[in-house]
């Protein structure tokens, strides 16, 4: 309840200001990944702990993300949003895993999740260049360097902290800028959300995305711990948790479907709610 609700306030703040902010989301969204995001970027690499178990979980965790990403891409591909529904794979490890497992669990784990979302950004540029290769809205060369830019500030980030330990002060200023970004997505996400969001074949795809988003990696994730590897128990609030935020930003931004992007995202939370007490028995 206390990371619901300034949550749900910063999104009830981001409709009430659509009339205004809507014309200027693809300014907003980009400011975000290259400020907030990239900041929070660099911090992450710069404080992750490279251990032996770390990057075990991180080599599971993205190879099981990578495989969901490749089985939508071929399931969904006649579809003109095949993109966008691909880049649900990849989880919601900052606006959603990384307040919960603050709060659950303590800011070590969730300086982990940050990590991995932030250390794999590779991962998240092959999406971005999904949606931009596909998208309906002409994107300019210009526009690339910001949405490309966490990827950049993690990798600088973990050249720093190859150089320059960081203090143990920027664990938990990574908890928080995760926080902050969580609130500033929600609010975007206000922003984008469309009037109309709803619908019979909305529903009836969102619930196939979700069914392959909410089995593939988790059965990665099992069977790698019954393989005997140690995995970090945030892992689990961020398998079973929902899509990402920002595919109704991003359907905004490229040109695709805002309906089916809210209709996916309200489906995801309502399972990831449903399906949290259990992803918090398997963290701890």
């Amino acid at each position: 309840m206390t990371v619901a609700l300034p949550l749900f306030g910063a999104f009830v703040l981001g409709l009430g200001a659509r009339r205004w902010l809507i014309q200027h989301i693809a300014f907003l969204v980009r400011a975000q990944l290259s400020v907030g995001i990239g900041l929070l970027a660099v911090l992450a690499g710069w404080s992750f702990e490279l251990s032996g178990g770390n990057l075990a979980a991180i080599g599971v965790l993205l190879a099981a993300q990578l495989t969901a990403l490749g089985v939508a891409t071929r399931v969904f591909r006649r579809r003109s949003d095949h993109a966008l529904i691909a880049f649900w794979m990849f989880g919601n490890p900052t606006y959603w895993t990384a307040p919960i497992a603050v709060a659950a669990l303590g800011a070590k784990a969730a300086v982990f999740v940050v990590a991995y979302d932030m250390l794999t950004q590779p991962r998240i540029a092959l999406g971005i260049r999904l949606l931009r290769r596909h998208a309906t809205v002409p994107q300019t060369r210009t526009t690339a360097l910001a949405d490309y830019a966490p990827t950049i500030g993690a990798l600088a980030g973990l050249l720093l902290g190859r150089l320059v330990p960081a203090p143990d002060v920027v664990t938990t200023l990574v908890a928080g800028l995760a926080i902050a970004m969580s609130a500033m997505g929600v609010l975007l996400l206000g922003v984008s959300w469309p009037k109309r969001w709803i619908g019979r074949p909305q529903l009836a795809l969102s619930f196939r995305v979700l069914a392959l988003h909410l089995t593939l990696v988790p059965c990665a994730l099992a069977l790698a711990t019954l393989a005997g590897i140690d995995l970090p128990g945030a892992v689990w609030l961020f398998a079973l948790g929902p899509v990402p935020t920002s595919v109704v930003s991003f359907a905004q931004l490229y040109g695709y479907s805002p309906r089916t992007a809210a209709t996916g995202l309200v489906m995801s939370v309502a399972a990831a709610i449903v399906l949290l007490p259990l992803a918090i028995a398997l963290a701890h």
